[in-house]
């Protein structure tokens, strides 16, 4: 038996897979585990070479895997070029946040703000290009919401978009007018979605520069693995960076392995050119994304009945595409091989998604090797969980998301609804597995705030409300790691290469500064990494 390059020892050491801890250690050759388990076999794999670190009564455990991760807005917003913040409590807060960057910014180049939420200010009231001209007549202004799903931007925004107000917005999105038909600043949905390229446009040396940042501080977080999934599903628009991918890769400063997934489209040329040209194991593409519906807070989430606050007789919210084009798209990813991901937030969305997968399964057998994932499934129809887990279908899911307006959520769907909003606990007792991420930059990539929520269902920020909300929810800490690790490994098509730590597969793995099973749930979010091993290699060191 050949020696192993390095030894983990560790009281605490996390598989992956078992509801127990193992008192052993991790033995690693080349860039794959050899052994994991007790200490009786170490001196098998030990030589006089082989390098060994003592994680004592750390946890060892396999790397963080972001299952839905947006990169380059994720790194354009932790770079110097946008300015964030989700705790603006009004229009003129977020407006004032700009001003540290204004004299950064040529005059004729966009100002950009990220991160509000109009439901959250002290006066809940949308707000319009007036709020942003005062203070900014001349520049253009923008400010995308925390959702990613609005733009809010300035009258001479506007005029540089060249939007006026008999533009005629994409279908499945708006450029909103008041009573008198003046546009108002606000741009929703696709007609967002459309626009950013106009407003983030930055030369591939810079994109390159956050990318090689944002990829060091996911390395400090003990991530290890993402899905970086379609922003949007406008042709050419998924900001899925394979050419920037493709030039790190070759420099050698990829940190993290990224699985791509391209917009879903008829016209399948990109992600099938994807899945041939990238073929190791850094960087990856054997799935597709697609968008089936909105939010729930602009009541664009598609629901099978009308919102609790309905708005209009009917409103119930839409779906983004006819239903009978997303079960074409479907069944076509299915064909091809590729694995569907759809982005389906309420009800009934996700009940006709369910409906198109078991129809795929029935017309073209099992294939294993696909892994039908829906995205952030935030509202179900009770019947559904259990079809989810009978299906095989994965629940890619955002822990933090459940916390960021409960309130609003009550209002919009009312107390019936809501016991089934985000049911972790149902879903993974129903078979599913749970896939979890952030869908970064809506929320913050740390990966200890989202296994807080799963833990406690409460705020990672407030520890509110007490005892959780929908606390029947809840999930083991076993349980949000493993979401974290193989779940999300298997939402990425990637669990026969990681995500556990077992035999052959590659070693990709975190040693955290304390046994969280030792820990109360409050120490999860003092959590630091000490190291982040990548296919053997520390890639982070405390």
């Amino acid at each position: 038996m050949r020696s192993a390059d390095t030894i983990i020892e560790s009281n605490a050491i996390f598989n992956g897979v078992s509801d127990k801890l193992i008192n052993g250690f991790v033995a690693i050759k080349d860039d794959h585990i050899q052994y994991v388990g007790e200490k009786e076999f170490l001196d098998l794999y030990k030589g006089p070479n082989t390098k060994v670190i003592q994680a004592q009564d750390k946890l060892v455990m396999p790397g963080f895997n972001d299952a839905h991760v947006h990169m380059y807005m994720s790194a354009l917003y932790a770079s110097p070029l946008v300015n964030v913040s989700f705790e603006d409590k009004s229009a003129a807060e977020c407006v004032a946040g700009l001003k540290k960057m204004e004299d950064r910014i040529p005059k004729d180049e966009w100002l950009i703000g990220a991160g509000w939420y109009y439901t959250l200010w002290d006066d809940p009231t949308m707000p319009t290009k007036a709020d942003i001209d005062a203070v900014y007549p001349d520049r253009p202004v923008a400010m995308v919401s925390a959702d990613c799903h609005t733009f809010w931007v300035n009258t001479k925004g506007l005029e540089k978009l060249g939007i006026t107000k008999d533009s005629v917005a994409p279908e499945g999105g708006s450029y909103n007018k008041d009573e008198d038909g003046e546009l108002t600043g606000i741009i929703e949905d696709t007609a967002a979605s459309a626009l950013q390229p106009k407003i983030y446009d930055f030369d591939n040396e810079t994109v390159e520069e956050f990318y090689n940042s944002y990829m060091a501080e996911m390395n400090k977080l003990g991530i290890t693995s993402i899905c970086d999934v379609s922003m949007m599903a406008i042709p050419g628009l998924d900001f899925i960076r394979d050419d920037v991918y493709e030039k790190m890769q070759k420099d050698n400063k990829v940190s993290v392995r990224v699985n791509m997934f391209p917009t879903l489209r008829k016209d399948l040329n990109r992600p099938l050119e994807l899945r041939d040209k990238f073929q190791g194991n850094m960087v990856r593409c054997q799935g597709v994304k697609q968008f089936f519906d909105g939010v729930s807070s602009t009541h664009t989430a598609y629901l099978k009945d009308d919102y609790s606050d309905a708005w209009f007789k009917g409103d119930h919210g839409h779906p983004s595409m006819p239903v009978e084009k997303m079960e074409e798209l479907v069944l076509w990813a299915y064909k091809n091989d590729l694995s569907p991901r759809v982005h389906a937030i309420g009800d009934q969305s996700i009940h006709n998604l369910i409906n198109f997968f078991e129809e795929a399964q029935e017309k073209y057998g099992d294939k294993p090797y696909l892994h039908p994932t829906i995205e952030h499934l935030e509202n179900f129809q009770k019947e559904d969980i259990a079809r989810l887990g009978k299906l095989r279908v994965i629940p890619s899911v955002q822990p933090p998301h459940l916390m960021v307006d409960p309130n609003g959520i009550e209002k919009d769907l009312g107390q019936e609804r809501i016991q089934y909003m985000w049911p972790f606990r149902m879903m993974l007792d129903a078979g599913s597995t749970l896939a979890f991420g952030t869908d970064s930059p809506v929320v913050e990539i740390n990966p200890f705030y989202g296994i807080y929520n799963a833990v406690t269902r409460q705020s990672a920020f407030t520890k509110e409300p007490k005892g959780g909300w929908i606390p029947k929810e809840r999930i083991s800490l076993f349980e949000a790691l493993r979401a974290y690790t193989y779940g999300s490994a298997c939402a990425a098509s990637r669990e026969s290469e990681y995500g556990t730590l077992a035999p052959n597969k590659l070693a990709d793995l975190v040693i955290l500064d304390k046994n969280l099973f030792k820990e109360d749930n409050d120490a999860i979010l003092d959590t630091k990494v000490d190291l982040t091993m990548l296919g053997g290699k520390i890639v982070y060191k405390k």
